[in-house]
């Protein structure tokens, strides 16, 4: 570990500014050969680990790792840049007929951008297709419930950038367990396809509580917001880790089977939130869940098979997990 009296190296200007800079002047986004051209040809001073320190904060944001560039890139790119769409979380109420006017005044107070709709014929189906596969919360009677619901509701967030992740999904928890409290019957996230009973919603909202004890706050958040295993194409895969602003999960079928893939999925992501500095995990590094399982080598990649304004689309990518 570095003291105070150890010199670190710091890229003046910022690396992200020079790859947002570059990019601008290129009109298209980087390839990885071009963002590595500017990394090498960047100036380095040697500093104090306080003085870099200081810097970071007064920029607001850690700068690019440059050991892992063309990943950590995309944590700024599109923040940097205004090339792309930042992630934005639409979350779904239904409630009865006296849902709107008890849930008007809390949305004001919060100042949170919201639309009310009628009643919906699909909604029963939207949230049975959206029940989370892994640890389901939403029983028979919550099912009957949603098919009687009277009225829908859509609370929006700003669109956020990696470093903002934090905040604003615990502000839209919180305000979600808020509206299910003011008879809401149930929660879904159209930014990630992840739905929940009111009373799991409202337990994870009051878990993820307190930022400052790291693992209890990321869990709350992870199990709200990420659904996962999605399987598609020979793919597991995780969506909605954009919404906590880092890259989703995948791997292949026939090297992780659900059971391996849900307990890799959630070890990694855990470590991800709770242990890892920004762009301290490299693209080609290795990990596995536990002693007792399989290590894989994780290699990052875009995320595809979203355009890029879906909800479902995350503009810091993939981890992808293969054979070690």
């Amino acid at each position: 570990m570095a003291t105070d009296n150890a010199l670190v190296p710091v890229f003046v200007p910022p690396l992200a500014t020079l790859l947002a800079h570059a990019e601008k002047l290129k009109g298209t986004p980087l390839t990885e050969a071009e963002v590595e051209r500017v990394r090498d040809h960047a100036i380095c001073v040697m500093m104090r680990p306080s003085a870099a320190d200081d810097m970071t904060a007064s920029r607001g944001y850690c700068d690019v790792e440059p050991e892992n560039c063309w990943a950590d890139w995309h944590r700024l790119r599109v923040e940097l840049t205004g090339n792309g769409y930042l992630p934005k979380i639409l979350l779904c109420l239904v409630g009865g007929a006296d849902f709107p006017a008890k849930a008007q005044p809390i949305l004001d107070e919060l100042g949170l951008q919201y639309e009310f709709a009628p009643r919906d014929e699909r909604m029963a189906k939207a949230f049975e297709s959206s029940s989370f596969r892994v640890s389901p919360t939403l029983k028979p009677a919550d099912f009957a419930r949603i098919a009687q619901h009277e009225s829908v509701l859509y609370v929006f967030s700003k669109n956020f950038s990696a470093r903002e992740a934090p905040n604003v999904s615990q502000k839209l928890l919180q305000a979600g367990a808020r509206l299910l409290d003011a008879t809401g019957f149930a929660m879904k996230c159209e930014s990630s396809g992840i739905a929940h009973s009111s009373a799991r919603w409202q337990a994870l909202a009051k878990q993820a509580d307190d930022p400052s004890d790291r693992a209890e706050f990321w869990t709350g958040l992870f199990d709200a917001f990420v659904a996962y295993p999605i399987q598609s194409k020979g793919d597991f895969y995780s969506c909605g880790m954009h919404l906590l602003g880092k890259p989703d999960l995948i791997t292949a079928t026939d090297l992780a089977p659900v059971k391996d893939a849900v307990e890799l999925f959630r070890a990694f992501a855990m470590y991800l939130l709770v242990e890892c500095p920004d762009g301290e995990f490299a693209s080609g590094h290795t990990f596995s869940a536990s002693a007792a399982t399989p290590r894989y080598r994780v290699a990052w990649e875009p995320c595809t098979g979203y355009d890029e304004d879906d909800f479902f689309f995350n503009p810091f990518g993939r981890w992808r997990f293969t054979a070690s």
